[in-house]
């Protein structure tokens, strides 16, 4: 029995390494680390809406916030729990899954026949460093992580795997990823694949009736959920707009879309080989349509009111818009490179992995000292006598270089390091001026040092200058 289990064990880990043949461990994980690692080296900090949701709030808040929003009840269950832990579990376990999704990834292009292996390694290289959702920072957006992570992980499963327990792993995986609800669009993606897949082996009237049971059941998957959540979990009424469809949305979306893969086709003309024309097109109108696909819910829901929004620089937490389009980019590149010369290929690879690697440090390390700006801003908070109870304070930020893609600091930030300074105020806003309040104090956060100089002394030099409105 025991040599039986252990033969068992010994086959299967030599079916996982196989599927994993020519997964780029090395590249992937030092070119990650160099990207994202900046998010462990200080992960107890709080960011953006986490000082609204969770700063000195109870367990249960977070998790009743999201519900109230139309969210499922299980939505941030586990992210409740790991925060009572440390609110360090979820900066490690959000590195760790953006790695394992791009991992399920590579087993999923291993089943795409149209690209080959350099171009399914460039594709799995991409996905893991394109510089958006710089958000996954913020402690309340791990649920847009977890969702990701088992979308990817149930994608893997359905076309690589045929046994019916691995389909219906596969099936409760991808409903529990629709918590996040831009995945009911972008499941399409999915079940197209498998359809595609199944359709090209069988012929119509061959069709057996398990895949047929198996097609229906992955096509009622998100109707199923938006009929549970219509009489189960509904928005409250200050939250009916939230994920709410518009036609104006709606419109533009599909511009973009059209308009891109349009684009898109009339470039992939210009491939110098007759050969590799076809597959270059090809390649290049699904890149687009992945890649706009992935923004199409947020047009919708009007998330996105333009496409400048989309190649923000400055983007402060808008980012987390950009969750579904790390795939997309990655086979806009891999399109790319098919229709250059081979000679070139290498060269391109190269630059474009180091420039993305080093457009994420820069972020990373905006992050790294807005989490030492929170520390210093608190003991300016607390040196200041000007700040009391009875203080009206406009907050002016000329430190954005100091803040994760140039953020902005909510009111609810401001509070809970008023609070953390031992202080309250009447009020406190980083998003009004002077000619908002009747009386009180314009507080302007200045710095002493550059961004080099604060960087490397973790200093950062802050000071305010303060004025009467």
């Amino acid at each position: 029995m025991e040599n039986t289990m252990a033969f068992s064990i010994k086959k299967r880990l030599k079916s996982t390494q196989a599927a994993l043949d020519g997964f780029p461990w090395k590249l992937a994980t030092i070119l990650y680390t160099l990207s994202w690692g900046w998010s462990l080296l200080r992960p107890n900090t709080l960011y953006w809406d986490d000082w609204a949701y969770i700063f000195d709030k109870p367990k249960s808040y977070l998790n009743q916030i999201f519900v109230d929003t139309g969210l499922p009840p299980w939505r941030a269950l586990i992210d409740q729990e790991l925060i009572a832990i440390g609110f360090w579990t979820i900066p490690v376990l959000t590195f760790l899954f953006f790695f394992v999704s791009s991992v399920a990834l590579y087993l999923v292009l291993k089943t795409v026949n149209i690209l080959d292996q350099s171009q399914k390694t460039l594709i799995t290289l991409i996905f893991l460093l394109a510089p958006v959702n710089h958000s996954r920072i913020a402690l309340v957006m791990f649920g847009y992580t977890t969702s990701f992570f088992l979308f990817f992980i149930a994608w893997a499963i359905l076309v690589s795997h045929k046994q019916k327990l691995s389909f219906l792993l596969a099936t409760v995986l991808f409903f529990w990823s629709f918590m996040t609800h831009s995945f009911l669009f972008f499941y399409l993606l999915p079940f197209c694949h498998f359809a595609l897949m199944n359709t090209k082996t069988l012929k119509i009237k061959n069709w057996n009736k398990t895949f047929v049971v198996e097609l229906v059941s992955l096509a009622s998957l998100p109707f199923t959920y938006y009929i549970l959540r219509s009489n189960y979990w509904p928005p409250i009424k200050a939250y009916e707009d939230y994920h709410k469809l518009t036609f104006d949305g709606f419109r533009r979306g599909l511009i973009f879309l059209a308009a891109g893969s349009a684009l898109a086709f009339t470039i992939s003309q210009i491939s110098r080989s007759r050969s590799k024309l076809t597959k270059s097109r090809t390649v290049a109108i699904i890149a687009w349509s992945v890649f706009a696909w992935g923004l199409f819910p947020y047009f919708v829901n009007q998330s996105l009111v333009n496409t400048v929004s989309i190649f923000a620089f400055r983007a402060d937490y808008g980012t987390r818009h950009l969750l579904l389009t790390p795939l997309g980019i990655g086979l806009i590149v891999a399109s790319i490179a098919m229709m250059i010369p081979f000679s070139v290929q290498k060269k391109l690879t190269a630059t474009i992995l180091v420039s993305l690697t080093f457009v994420n440090a820069f972020f990373g390390t905006q992050y790294l000292l807005d989490s030492y700006k929170k520390d210093q801003l608190t003991e300016l908070f607390r040196e200041t006598e000007l700040i009391n109870s009875s203080s009206d304070l406009i907050f002016v930020d000329d430190t954005k270089l100091f803040n994760g893609r140039f953020s902005t600091y909510r009111n609810t930030e401001l509070l809970g390091l008023v609070s953390l300074a031992d202080k309250s105020v009447k009020s406190i806003s980083g998003k009004s001026t002077c000619d908002d309040i009747k009386s009180g104090y314009e507080i302007r956060l200045n710095s002493e040092k550059n961004y080099t100089s604060a960087l490397l002394s973790r200093d950062l030099g802050l000071y305010f200058e303060i004025k009467e409105c």
